[in-house]
């Protein structure tokens, strides 16, 4: 097929190279290096690879990209890893639509974040959806998806690359299907969700909750995301790793209790949660220093965090 290709950084990448063997890509248009603030310039790298012309834009509104768009009459659009919406006038001007990858088992989880809401939350599963574009995000009918099971020890950072070997070939199945004539399946309402982006005061520690849900946290924003994070002597610590202790520790949540398990237990949660059995932090950071193992940092107990 003709088509036109939206992405950005390390995923953008990936899908374009698997891609362009199969189908003819007319244009790939990319955000510039420094949108994210990370500087990811993956896309065009790839892009000169393959010979492939490029265009940048931040948000696709530009008269000129859309009269671009209609000259070049693409039969289809394929978006991953694209940062802002793209308008829906934009969406009509292909031939059969246009199509984007979600890092997620949609109706659940659309939004942002997919991957560290699921292991947030305690999800056992996640995966991929190919599905067409809609006006409202992530709300279009479902193509194809790919399912990851997800361990009680996974961290963010491991679903994340064993979702990226799935990219291509789930992506390259969508377009099998597309170029059939599927329309694909609406998606129900029972089960959806929606989810916004993570920030940083979104990835604090509350020592009052279970000790389940602040290792579920931690797993969630491990690296290469925001970690999550407490404060120590008024400064913030990132923890970069953390599990459950074999049997419960009870006390004020927050309080550093003792050294233990080849990490350090902390008190968690509340009267009658039935998980107040604390947390062993087994890496910490702070901000301007290296990753160390938490019972190296920690040489006093009976202190708080907060």
């Amino acid at each position: 097929m003709r088509i036109v290709f939206f992405g950005y950084g390390e995923l953008g990448a990936t899908v374009l190279r698997g891609i362009a063997p199969h189908h003819e890509v007319l244009l790939v248009l990319t955000h510039r290096a420094e949108f994210s603030g990370l500087g990811e310039p993956d896309v065009e790298l790839a892009a000169a690879e393959l010979g492939l012309p490029v265009r940048y834009s931040a948000t696709a509104r530009e008269p000129d990209l859309h009269e671009q768009l209609r000259e070049l009459a693409p039969e289809l659009i394929v978006s991953t890893n694209w940062r802002t919406r793209v308008p829906v006038e934009v969406l009509r001007i292909p031939e059969r639509g246009a199509v984007n990858t979600h890092d997620a088992l949609l109706p659940a989880y659309a939004g942002f974040g997919a991957v560290n809401w699921a292991i947030r939350n305690g999800e056992e599963e996640t995966g991929l959806t190919v599905h067409y574009m809609a006006e409202e995000l992530d709300t279009g009918p479902v193509i194809t998806q790919a399912r990851v099971k997800i361990g009680p020890h996974d961290t963010a950072g491991q679903i994340l690359e064993r979702l990226l070997a799935e990219y291509v070939p789930v992506t390259l199945e969508a377009l099998d299907r597309v170029a059939e004539g599927h329309r694909g399946e609406p998606q129900p309402l029972e089960g959806a969700s929606f989810y916004h982006r993570i920030g940083v005061e979104d990835t604090r520690i509350d020592w009052r909750d279970s000790a389940t849900t602040i290792c579920n946290l931690v797993r969630g924003q491990s690296d290469p995301f925001v970690n999550a994070w407490t404060t120590h002597r008024g400064f913030r610590l990132w923890v970069k790793a953390a599990t459950r202790p074999t049997r419960a520790h009870g006390g004020t949540p927050g309080r550093i209790v003792k050294a233990d398990y080849g990490g350090v237990v902390v008190a968690s949660g509340g009267p009658g949660d039935g998980d107040d059995r604390g947390v062993v932090l087994l890496q910490v950071s702070t901000e301007t220093g290296p990753p160390v193992r938490a019972i190296d940092y920690f040489t006093t107990f009976g202190e708080y965090l907060h």
